[in-house]
């Protein structure tokens, strides 16, 4: 019987893409061994250089209170208004320039098991050109653990020693030789606090005394203990205590007290001199209560003192933020501004021919730069930044 066509049929020819597939698959896998033997450039991390720091480069030390631990120091591009970098800091460091501002000195604490065993204190010692770790110096370990001040932890004038308040809660302060990357003396100072280095003397220091003195310490070339002096009392701290920030221009320092009083300092010469003190706040603004408050709660600019002040103050009002800024000359000894407050807890200036005003505001954290030059305009900050840290307390500028 013949086969019927339905029933028979020629197997049909690969197609010609299928013949084809063998010959790509080789083509394939010879490409893909040729990338496996091609190396790869090695990709390399590296920090982004800064930009050359300006007068205007701001350092602010966050202590970091919900978690101390882990301190912070911010750094702040001022013209920008945008932060740079962020160094860590360890527990309750205190900070401070080289006053050639190459260095940045940190004395922080750190424990063997985080926040207990065995304390180890340490100035760590960051480039600031590009905020590098450059080496750290064992301390004592007893640098005072307070928010940082600019008293307990500064430089001598040629940036030889630093000088380092100490609280165990003994009071004592810690030189160290910065070149020589040791501790050449612990001096004790018993019943004072802060170590205020004389601007033209690189080995003197002066401490306020909770007795109204202020006492002085000079040191040898090596950082040694050469003597001491104390003043007769120049302020009555049962009547008005006096805050414990000072600003120095040229060899005057200023220092404030809780209820207006301006107490001037001149440190030269064989020992201190004392100018008589004065009170900024008239008869009619005493009856309301302002007082002056905050942490670095003032500055002297231009001849003038700016300082943050409250009203209706009380015990223990005096690191109140500030509801206004009063700009008094120093010459008159009159009141020649008042404007804003911003919530300033600090403030300091920019060290160029015309400085700047920086604030830190307690309220929100953020900064503003004013003009001090014109006093009775800067109610309107040049610049206003975002949100800083998350307990900010000091500020240092470039």
């Amino acid at each position: 019987m013949p086969t019927s066509p339905s029933s028979h049929r020629t197997p049909a020819a690969p197609p010609r893409r299928l013949a084809r597939l063998p010959q790509a698959l080789g083509l394939l896998l010879a490409a893909g061994l040729g990338l496996a033997q091609a190396e790869l450039p090695v990709e390399q991390t590296r920090i982004e250089p800064l930009a050359p720091a300006t007068p205007e480069r701001i350092y602010l030390t966050d202590p970091v209170m919900p978690h101390l631990v882990d301190g912070r120091v911010i750094v702040i591009d001022g013209q920008k208004m945008k932060r740079l970098a962020v160094i860590g800091s360890g527990f309750s460091a205190l900070t401070t320039l080289s006053p050639d501002r190459q260095w940045l000195y940190v004395a922080t604490t750190y424990h063997s098991r985080l926040q207990r065993g065995t304390r180890t204190d340490v100035v760590e010692v960051y480039r600031t050109d590009d905020l590098t770790f450059s080496h750290e110096i064992e301390i004592p370990p007893k640098h005072a653990q307070g928010l940082p001040i600019k008293a307990l932890m500064q430089t001598s004038a040629d940036g030889r020693f630093l000088l380092i308040q100490n609280a165990t809660p003994a009071t004592s302060v810690t030189v160290v030789d910065t070149q020589a990357r040791k501790v050449t003396a612990e001096i004790a100072n018993p019943g004072c606090w802060g170590a205020i280095p004389w601007p033209q003397a690189s080995t003197r220091f002066s401490t306020v005394c909770g007795d109204g003195t202020l006492q002085t310490f000079d040191l040898s070339a090596t950082g040694t203990p050469a003597g001491s002096q104390r003043s007769a009392r120049f302020f009555d701290p049962d009547k008005e205590p006096l805050f414990m920030h000072y600003s120095l221009q040229g060899s005057t320092m200023t220092m404030v007290g809780f209820y207006g009083a301006v107490q001037q300092i001149t440190l030269e010469g064989d020992a201190p001199r004392f100018a008589t003190p004065w009170n900024f706040i008239r008869e009619a603004d005493r009856k309301q209560g302002w007082r002056p408050s905050g942490f670095q709660l003032f500055e002297v600019v231009g001849g003038q003192l700016i300082v943050g002040m409250h009203p209706q103050g009380a015990e223990g009002t005096h690191k109140n933020p500030a509801e206004q800024l009063w700009t008094v000359d120093l010459t008159t000894r009159t009141r020649v501004a008042r404007t804003p407050g911003f919530g300033t807890l600090s403030m300091t200036q920019t060290r160029e021919a015309q400085p700047k005003l920086v604030l830190l505001s307690a309220l929100d954290n953020t900064l503003r730069v004013l003009d001090p030059a014109k006093p009775a305009t800067m109610g309107k900050p040049l610049r206003h930044s975002e949100p800083m840290g998350e307990t900010p307390v000091y500020l240092e500028t470039h």
